[in-house]
């Protein structure tokens, strides 16, 4: 045995770390920011000319929704691309033990959670109370509100999208719950 890592030895070894992917990080980051956009996005799509467009969807009225399908679309992003990676190490070694591969499903969920919570929160501040401070901030609910701009409860609406990390953590992997003295281990006793 010669001290030189072979391929498959490098291989395994970077599927199995707990750093998130590129591809399921870039997808969560992107379907956080693209969910984000039902508020703030009049801003964005009026700086390119089209914010009458925009403003005749009128999906300002349905934060809620976009916001639960944004991390629905986080969630699926991630649980799809680890559940193959998990199924692809196990058909390698039977043994594996894809725990990392949940670590690492987690850090990019969190990743895309964070991504949609913060620009959601800047893009409705930058909106609401920067943009067109008189005329939302002389109103209570977003004057006086944690946050001046950005109603409480859409602060709650984004705290909820966080629960999708929890989904994360109890959605089955092949092999995930792979752990001594299971049923359906064999445990052969000896008689003394």
């Amino acid at each position: 045995m010669t001290g030189y890592a072979t391929r498959t030895d490098t291989d395994l070894a970077a599927r199995t770390s707990a750093k998130p992917a590129p591809r399921p990080l870039w997808g969560s980051l992107g379907a956080g920011l693209v969910a984000s956009l039902c508020c703030g996005g009049s801003l964005l799509f009026g700086s390119i000319g089209l914010g009458a467009f925009y403003g005749s969807l009128g999906l300002s009225r349905y934060v809620p929704q976009a916001l639960a399908l944004g991390t629905l679309a986080i969630v699926g992003i991630n649980y799809w691309y680890y559940r193959r990676q998990a199924a692809g190490l196990l058909a390698g070694d039977p043994a594996c033990d894809c725990r990392s591969v949940r670590r690492a499903m987690l850090w990019s969920g969190f990743a895309g959670l964070v991504m949609m919570a913060a620009s959601f929160v800047c893009l409705t501040w930058l909106e609401h109370g920067v943009v067109r401070a008189a005329q939302f901030l002389s109103r209570p609910e977003y004057g006086q509100a944690l946050i001046p701009g950005v109603r409480n409860e859409q602060l709650v609406y984004v705290a909820l999208t966080f629960l999708g990390l929890l989904l994360l953590a109890v959605v089955p992997l092949p092999g995930g719950s792979r752990s001594a003295g299971e049923p359906g281990d064999r445990m052969v006793a000896s008689g003394g």
